[in-house]
């Protein structure tokens, strides 16, 4: 079954001239052409999108000023904020439904809670191997209202607190069941909110992926400074199976992935994931694994113009330099060029169920810097710019499988850095009434 749908209405104004008779009225609005088709393909719904359904002016907007500033750097001559000092190396954050927002610090090895104010609320956890405590934390989760979970590195611990700061369990998994399925300690990618999490399926018998996978294999180059310049190497990276693993380490499969190319998101009532496998679509799964629905855009990216090439070059040697790795030079080969731009640079799902997709506009500023908004039932509903003033760090933001940035209903909370390398966090209000139609205010 076909479904059509048009967002454009005509009003039509009749004026009565004296004398002159009414012709019959024709109440039928003229018919825009369909901004989304949608079918069916063997019980899973295809959702191929054409337009969004709102035009700028007629969709949300994200405020250009950030509403509260955590982190970043003291200014000359004002007495220091309390986030100055404690805002690096952050691994996730959340703002919770009180309004104070949660920051977990690979640095320090704390779960920390900010006023909007920048005043420290709270401290959990800390350094160590005991319950409560941190050694290398990689992953953080808010399950609203009221429960904050750390997770810690190679899967050794999971903790949750309540938004008090108190410890309310710990959890240890048993490596041995987890390698039964072939997940092994750094296979993490996305926490869900049960309990499970989705992992890469690592073969521990041999060096060679599963053959179901290996579609999605691709070669590419990793650079790593060495003896003073930029080295180059190539390498072959194969597909992947992704798994979602329960608390009862019952296994189910989310298909194939590329391990440094897929995209994942999860939210939603009910919950649902989101796989990008740069494919051109964006699968949507429940949590037991059965596709639900296909999204995709008749939209092509935009084109990679010089201009934008130039830029995007610019901002990966500034990158190059905040990392302290050496210039690149005649010999080093530079970016490839590429014909357009990916359809996909990240997945995120608001506190409402919506997907958000990071993408890059028509700007030619070299960095993603839009993000189009899509329904639970793979509308696309518009788009939106953000983030404002943008930085070579920017290019990372909210990038594959980081807990780093954050939707709810009336914020996008999102980590950055400046060009010294210094962290902060930023909330911008959304304004989500100028929306009419299908998209609740």
């Amino acid at each position: 079954m076909l479904k059509r749908s048009a967002v454009a209405v005509s009003l039509a104004i009749v004026i009565m001239a004296p004398g002159c008779e009414q012709g019959p009225a024709d109440d039928r609005a003229a018919e825009a052409d369909p901004t989304f088709t949608a079918r069916d393909s063997a019980g899973i719904e295809i959702v191929e999108n054409h337009a969004p359904e709102h035009a700028p002016d007629e969709f949300w907007t994200i405020d250009p000023e950030p509403e509260f500033v955590l982190g970043g750097a003291n200014t000359l001559g004002e007495p220091a904020h309390d986030s100055a000092q404690l805002i690096w190396r952050v691994k996730g954050l959340a703002r919770l439904e009180d309004g104070r927002v949660a920051v977990l610090s690979s640095g320090n090895k704390h779960l920390m809670l900010f006023e909007p104010s920048g005043e420290l609320s709270m401290i959990m956890g800390g350094p160590g191997e005991g319950p409560g405590e941190f050694v290398h934390p990689l992953a953080f989760q808010y399950l609203p209202p009221d429960t904050l979970v750390v997770w810690d590195f190679f899967l050794t611990s999971i903790d949750y607190f309540d938004t008090g700061g108190n410890l309310l369990k710990e959890r240890t998994l048993d490596h041995g069941r987890l390698r039964e399925h072939g997940v092994g300690p750094e296979s993490l990618r996305l926490p869900l909110a049960d309990g499970s999490f989705l992992a890469w399926v690592e073969d521990w018998t041999a060096d060679e992926s599963p053959d179901d996978c290996s579609h999605l294999s691709e070669v590419g180059r990793v650079s790593s400074p060495a003896g003073g310049r930029l080295s180059e190497e190539e390498m072959t990276f194969p597909g992947v199976e992704l798994l979602r693993t329960d608390d009862v380490y019952a296994a189910y499969s989310f298909g194939c992935a590329r391990p440094w190319r897929t995209h994942l998101a999860a939210r939603g009532d009910p919950p649902l994931v989101y796989i990008s496998n740069a494919d051109g679509g964006i699968h949507q799964r429940s949590f037991d694994g059965t596709p639900v629905r296909i999204i995709r855009r008749t939209v092509q990216p935009p084109p990679v113009t010089d201009r934008a090439l130039r830029a995007e070059r610019e901002h990966w040697a500034r990158i190059r330099e905040i990392e302290g790795w050496p210039p690149q030079t005649e010999e080093d080969e530079p970016i490839p060029r590429r014909e357009k731009y990916p359809a996909v640079e990240a997945l995120l799902v608001d506190a409402e169920g919506y997907l958000w997709v990071r993408e890059w506009s028509t700007s030619e500023s070299g960095i993603p810097d839009q993000w189009s908004v899509f329904g639970p039932d793979g509308r696309w509903l518009g788009a939106l710019a953000f983030p404002p003033d943008l930085l070579a760090p920017d290019r990372h933001l909210c990038h594959l499988y980081t807990t780093t940035c954050w939707i709810d209903r009336d914020y996008f909370v999102i980590l950055r850095e400046d060009e010294l390398g210094v962290e902060r966090v930023e909330g911008y209000r959304i304004r989500r009434d100028r929306a009419g139609g299908s998209v609740p205010p």
